[in-house]
Order: C-alpha cells, then sequence, then structure tokens
C-alpha cells in the first residue's frame, strides 16, 4: 500500500512540476496581472491584456527579453471567448499594432505578435457563442 502511495505522489509532483516549467505563466491572470483592455469600435468584444507571471524559466527568460504580455478576448457580458497560445509572449512594443475583433463582415479576431499578426477564424461559433 505504501509503495502505491509513493507512485501516486511522484506522478502527482511529476505533473505539478511539468505544469509548473511550461504553463503557469499564463494560467493564472485576473485585475492583479491586467496590463491594458482594447474595445472592439461596435462595443460586443474586447481584448483584455495581461502580463505573464515569473513562475517558470521559460516566463522568466521571455519577460527578461521585454516579452511580457498574452491576450484573451471577451464578449461584452464579461465571458471568455478566445485566448492566445500558452507559449505565446508578444512584446509591448508588438501592442502598439491595431487589433481588429469579429464582426458581421469577419469573423476573425487579429492581435499583433513580433511576428506580425495572427489570430483565429471563428467562422459561425466562438467557443459556442453564435455571432450576430
Amino acid at each position: 500500500m505504501k509503495k502505491i502511495i509513493n507512485i501516486i505522489k511522484v506522478l502527482v509532483y511529476s505533473a505539478f512540476s511539468y505544469w509548473l516549467c511550461l504553463f503557469s505563466s499564463s494560467s493564472f491572470y485576473g485585475d492583479f496581472n491586467l496590463y491594458k483592455t482594447v474595445k472592439s469600435d461596435d462595443g460586443e468584444y474586447y481584448a483584455n491584456i495581461y502580463k505573464h507571471l515569473p513562475t517558470s524559466p521559460i516566463s522568466i527568460v521571455q519577460i527578461l527579453e521585454g516579452n511580457k504580455y498574452f491576450i484573451v478576448l471577451y464578449n461584452k457580458k464579461g465571458e471568455e471567448l478566445w485566448r492566445c497560445s500558452y507559449f505565446e509572449y508578444v512584446s509591448e512594443q508588438a501592442l502598439f499594432e491595431k487589433m481588429s475583433f469579429p464582426d458581421k463582415q469577419d469573423n476573425s479576431f487579429t492581435f499583433p505578435t513580433n511576428h506580425g499578426y495572427d489570430g483565429p477564424d471563428f467562422s459561425k461559433t466562438i467557443r459556442n457563442h453564435k455571432l450576430q
């Protein structure tokens, strides 16, 4: 029985360490690390720009290089619709570029990155929230 408990502990600690090293810098976000909010012209969507937390070796290196931010898209009700990859680190300089939000003509959200623009095409839905 003790052997099984020790195996479970090792698995849990390994999973936590793996998560901490790779994903944790942008896993938790809210008012405490909010950098800026950008609203769409029609008021239907807004994107919050958050600062990565320095909680992993990857994030510390990226932050020291000036790539401190990540982007999350919300609808006007405040529901999270989309977020960029855990591995997307955006510099402050790239954030001066304009974002494009979904609208009736174009269902894509385009945001600036360090390598140009990126963003998903939502076609008809954004996480099961129908576009009007």
